[in-house]
């Protein structure tokens, strides 16, 4: 990638989120680990919702920081704001997530981090694209970090940036840059395999087992820092060059897929599924729906070739810090119930016709193995 043609597209992105400067990484998991160094942030807690993605509190480790964990608001999936009533002075920073896509509210966490005197900044690799207020996902706070990685509204599986108003901070970010590694394919094929072996461990242990099998996952995830963290790939300039301007059909056809989706999922809410609803400005990574028995229909989906992940456990289980062994009642449902049901350009008709019906064979079930008396 020449100097020209990468400024050029990292303008591109910094004016499409009404920023000054845009700084173009190897993927988000560097974003924040190059944020937490800029921003001397080493041995501090920055908060962070339970339920997330566990890249968040890695990316936060690598860069030497500390997660605190907080409760998610059902509201907006979000962290939860009233966690933040009580000041923490080892609290460095508020990391405010768009979870799921759904849209953080962000006047109040805003307000919070204003109260505290702390930086607030922003991870929106799940909501690119998305709007608060009629602002773009990725405007807000100190810095925002974006992604471009699989399944992301703008997917490359590879590349991710920082977004930030302060020339200082992106000064300090691209020297950071500067001294990592080129990318690797080998770097990538690690993460690859990392990211699979946590869902099989979840999968196969959630709940009971998790105390026990995480702290070996967790050191080898830590030992790995070195596959996350790399420089962008100069081969990948112009596939995102060229993906860019499609940014808002994407957006917009995750939304008419949500909710094609939902429409058919209707007559099966109940107790036993709801569907949790978009907020205003979200771009779906996927339809989200609760079930008290959200592993036997992952399974019952899984069985029939359908996609289906049951994201996101409480990521303080795989990655203690402060916080770890609070009561999250929302991030525990969350990452006992929910069910994530695909909507992205490779959801097709067949398969919402599919996945409808099995959902609907599993309930069918569930209530017919309810009604059977013992013995």
């Amino acid at each position: 990638m020449s100097d020209t043609s990468r400024h050029r597209l990292e303008h591109q992105l910094a004016e499409l989120h009404l920023r000054e400067h845009a700084v173009l990484l190897g993927n988000g998991t560097t974003g924040l680990a190059l944020l937490m160094r800029a921003l001397g942030l080493q041995d501090r807690q920055v908060a962070v919702p339970d339920s997330v993605c566990l890249n968040v509190p890695l990316g936060l480790r690598l860069g030497g920081a500390v997660p605190e964990y907080l409760d998610n608001q059902w509201s907006d999936l979000g962290l939860a704001v009233a966690a933040l009533a009580v000041p923490d002075p080892a609290r460095g920073a508020l990391l405010a997530v768009h979870g799921y896509g759904q849209v953080s509210d962000m006047d109040p966490l805003i307000a919070a981090a204003h109260r505290q005197g702390l930086p607030l900044l922003e991870d929106a690799c799940l909501a690119m694209g998305g709007t608060h207020h009629g602002r773009p996902v990725g405007s807000f706070g100190l810095a925002s970090v974006i992604s471009f990685g699989a399944g992301k509204p703008l997917s490359l599986d590879h590349g991710g940036a920082v977004l930030t108003d302060d020339a200082a901070l992106a000064a300090e970010l691209r020297a950071l840059d500067a001294a990592l590694p080129a990318f690797r394919e080998a770097a990538q094929a690690r993460i690859d395999a990392l990211g699979s072996a946590h869902t099989r461990l979840y999968n196969r242990c959630w709940p009971d087992e998790i105390a026990s099998e995480a702290p070996a996952y967790a050191a080898e995830l830590l030992a790995s820092g070195d596959a996350f963290l790399h420089r962008f790939d100069p081969r990948r300039e112009a596939p995102l060059q060229a993906l860019l301007p499609r940014l808002p059909a994407l957006v917009q056809q995750r939304r008419e897929q949500f909710e094609r989706l939902r429409q058919l999922l209707r007559p099966l809410e109940g107790e036993a599924l709801q569907v949790l609803p978009l907020t205003p400005g979200a771009v779906p990574w996927r339809l989200n729906v609760l079930m008290p028995h959200r592993h036997e229909a992952l399974q019952a989906l899984h069985a029939q070739g359908l996609h289906a992940s049951s994201w996101h456990p409480r990521a303080s289980a795989f990655l203690p810090g402060p916080g770890a062994e609070a009561a999250h009642p929302v991030a525990e449902r969350l990452g006992q119930e929910i069910l994530n049901l695909w909507v992205d350009e490779h959801a097709t008709p067949a398969y919402f016709q599919d996945v409808v019906r099995t959902l609907a064979e599993h309930l069918s079930s569930r209530v017919r193995h309810d009604l059977t008396l013992p013995a």
